[in-house]
């Protein structure tokens, strides 16, 4: 048995909410350490990812997250969990959430092991953001960032290159075994002529260029699929009506149901996500679909590190309408590149960017934190 499991007592994650791709990750740590893994967290409203509510014996819920002045946050109730010495506390890595840096504190003076676990970059970070976000990052006694990119960027800099904790990633990503179960075979010829969208319907997702690409292309146009639901919605209906596109256009809806994802999935010929892509980038390369997105990283969510340019799908200038016209016309061209793309993506997501691979750098994190005690 691993050595994280003898000597802890247990492992305290405290987490902004619960969405449903998180779960079968707390799901196979609770299968590894058992009732020592205790996961808090704060009822929020995410659309379809939290519209289920389901016990876990894992989870611990938290009162509300409220903002309070100057565009700090706090965390109902987590400021009061019980912290003993031998335990290791997880942080959510958001340092305007004012209960977590007190949390941070607290576990500090108590003597417990603490991880940071946040983005080191994301698309909505700025330079002062970063510097803030580092103030808290160096109390840590270990930083856990979601891909292997970002651990590569923090070790270029001069902070990254003299620090001696343990800082790794765990390439953040979902349970694809319900999602490689449905997977259609990817034979681009016998395909719809279809782009899918995945994800919330957000200023973030840009999907507004994409309707514009759609115009431009005009009757050579692929039909757009797009599964998911959010603020959005209604002025990107109304704007696909202005635009004479709305036949080219099928709205699911939100889900997190697979069937009806893959039923969907499995018709088109790629992944189209104008935007800040993130978590949707995995879901969609997990059903072997080659992915439009565009070419600003500092842009994306840390899940962009999936994204290969040339060998898991096509990259356009950023929030550019004629580049992204071009890369859709040009990627419906090229069934070969299609299928090499396809193949690239499957690979990507089998070998890391899944639960299975999460929990066991996560479990190797805590094993490297134990020894060293």
């Amino acid at each position: 048995m691993a050595l994280s499991n003898n000597c802890m007592q247990r492992i305290i994650f405290i987490q902004p909410a619960l969405p449903s791709y998180r779960i079968n990750f707390f799901d196979r740590l609770w299968q590894f350490y058992g009732d020592k893994i205790n996961v808090y967290f704060s009822p929020t409203n995410m659309g379809a990812l939290t519209d289920r509510v389901i016990e876990h014996s894992w989870a611990r819920r938290l009162g509300q997250i409220r903002q309070i002045a100057y565009g700090f946050y706090w965390q109902e109730d987590a400021s009061s969990i019980n912290i003993e010495p031998k335990d290791i506390v997880v942080l959510s890595g958001n340092p305007r959430q004012l209960s977590t840096l007190v949390l941070l504190a607290k576990a500090r003076f108590i003597g417990a092991k603490t991880i940071w676990w946040g983005h080191y970059w994301s698309s909505t970070s700025r330079v002062w953001r970063q510097l803030i976000r580092q103030i808290p990052m160096t109390a840590a006694d270990a930083l856990l960032f979601y891909t292997d990119l970002e651990v590569a960027e923090y070790r270029e800099t001069h902070r990254g290159i003299i620090d001696p904790r343990p800082v790794v990633a765990l390439n953040n990503g979902l349970d694809i075994e319900p999602i490689v179960a449905r997977r259609a075979i990817f034979i681009p010829q016998i395909r719809d002529n279809a782009l899918i969208f995945i994800g919330r319907l957000t200023e973030k997702a840009n999907l507004n260029l994409g309707l514009e690409a759609l115009h431009v292309l005009g009757s050579h146009a692929p039909h757009l699929h797009i599964l998911g639901d959010g603020e959005e919605g209604s002025s990107l209906k109304a704007y696909a009506v202005t635009l004479g596109i709305s036949e080219r256009i099928t709205w699911h809806g939100g889900t997190v149901d697979e069937e009806r994802i893959a039923a969907v999935a499995n018709i088109c010929k790629a992944f189209l996500y104008p935007g800040e892509v993130g978590l949707s980038l995995i879901h969609a390369m997990a059903y072997g679909l080659p992915a439009i997105v565009h070419n600003n990283r500092w842009r994306h969510m840390p899940e962009i590190a999936a994204f290969i340019p040339g060998e898991t799908g096509v990259s356009f200038e950023s929030n550019n309408v004629a580049s992204l016209t071009k890369c859709i016309n040009d990627t419906f061209n090229d069934d070969d590149k299609l299928m090499h793309w396809s193949q690239n993506a499957c690979r990507v997501t089998l070998n890391s960017f899944n639960t299975v691979d999460m929990s066991k750098r996560f479990i190797a994190l805590v094993d490297q934190l134990q020894a060293s005690s």
